[in-house]
């Protein structure tokens, strides 16, 4: 019907605009795109992030450019409160090879490399990188685990 059509051009146009425009703040309320819903990163997300090391290596690897808009930090320090640290030691042991893999990946991708450098009021670098998660919409986020030199 007319109404519909006239209602998919709406949302495609909406869609064009969203993505033409980027997003200033970094802070942003999850979005939903593509049926799916953006969860904001837990404890879990991290450990599962972890234990798929292997498989957002290859996600990464498959993606020719990241803009630095579409890459998230998060301070794993953030997510450890109630949580026990030992299950997060035990993820990364367990899945070292592949982290160090992607560890790998993450320095050969500039965008991602940038945007941890990037990071105030420390810089970060590929060492410091415990998980990623690539969403469905092309979005990074980077789990990082900035561990004080007496741990």
């Amino acid at each position: 019907s007319p109404m519909n059509r006239t209602l998919l051009a709406a949302v495609a146009t909406a869609a064009v605009v969203a993505i033409a425009s980027p997003s200033v703040s970094h802070a942003q309320v999850p979005q939903t795109s593509k049926g799916e819903v953006a969860m904001k990163p837990s404890f879990g997300s991290l450990i599962s992030a972890i234990n798929a090391s292997a498989a957002q290596n290859d996600k990464i690897k498959a993606m020719t450019e990241v803009q630095a808009t579409n890459v998230t930090l998060v301070n794993v320090e953030d997510l450890l409160q109630g949580n026990d640290a030992d299950s997060l030691k035990a993820a990364i042991t367990k899945n070292e090879a592949d982290l160090t893999t992607l560890r790998t990946t993450l320095g050969a991708n500039t965008g991602i490399s940038g945007v941890l450098s990037a990071n105030t009021p420390a810089p970060l670098t590929t060492a410091d990188v415990v998980a990623t998660d690539v969403a469905p919409d092309g979005k990074v986020t980077v789990f990082y685990w900035k561990k004080p030199a007496d741990k």
